[in-house]
């Protein structure tokens, strides 16, 4: 129970924090909402090593009320901030409900949601601050070379550090193939995902994926 009450402090610590930030505009609008997509995402990917998966699971179920909530009751309405239609947090807690139950791997867990938080926010804020200029269109939804280069980059770097974590569970030429093979995968998954239904698919498929080469 102090581990669950420690990880929902931590949570509320880095939310107060993003809003301290914004109150002093250290950090303003997109920036400051993909500050906390990425602390607090990140954090919640190592919940496995702290609590159990049914309670990542009870956890999840109340972030999914708690965002579906902040969408039509005033007091959690912190999306009044974000000046474009996105899904995303519904996603992202659906996606760490779902994964907690299909993982079967603390690391595999670890990896999947990193793929949220690392490689999708910083790609985002990549996109943002350098690759207006290299803009290309979606289904009518703008990305950018310079984001898409980015969550690329970030991707090989979480499965080399998660796939050598993990490496009972792996046979080198896997290690090879999943280098090669899922960063393509994986970039064109989030490429193709709009209205954030990229943090529901990119952690799903990376779970799939690294269980189907699972030794």
């Amino acid at each position: 129970m102090l581990a669950v009450i420690a990880c929902l402090a931590g949570l509320l610590a880095l939310l107060v924090l993003t809003e301290l930030l914004g109150k002093y505009k250290i950090l303003k609008g997109e920036y400051l909402r993909k500050f906390f997509h990425v602390t607090a995402v990140s954090f919640i990917a190592f919940w496995p090593w702290l609590i159990s998966w049914r309670a990542i699971q009870v956890l999840a179920v109340g972030m999914f009320i708690v965002m579906l909530g902040g969408r039509y009751v005033w007091p959690l309405r912190y999306h009044g901030r974000i000046r474009r239609v996105t899904y995303g947090d519904i996603f992202l807690a659906l996606a760490i409900l779902i994964s907690s139950f299909i993982a079967h791997n603390k690391i595999f867990f670890a990896v999947a949601i990193l793929e949220v938080a690392l490689a999708d926010g910083l790609a985002a804020v990549a996109g943002i601050s350098y690759g207006k200029q290299w803009g290309y269109k979606v289904y009518g939804y703008t990305k950018t070379v310079i984001g898409t280069m980015v969550f690329w980059i970030i991707t090989v770097e979480i499965l080399t550090a998660g796939v050598l974590a993990a490496h009972s569970v792996f046979s080198y030429q896997d290690y090879f193939y999943l280098l090669l093979l899922m960063p393509p995968v994986l970039t064109i998954l989030e490429n193709l995902a709009v209205l954030g239904v990229d943090n529901l698919i990119i952690p799903l498929v990376t779970i799939a994926i690294l269980r189907l080469f699972q030794a």
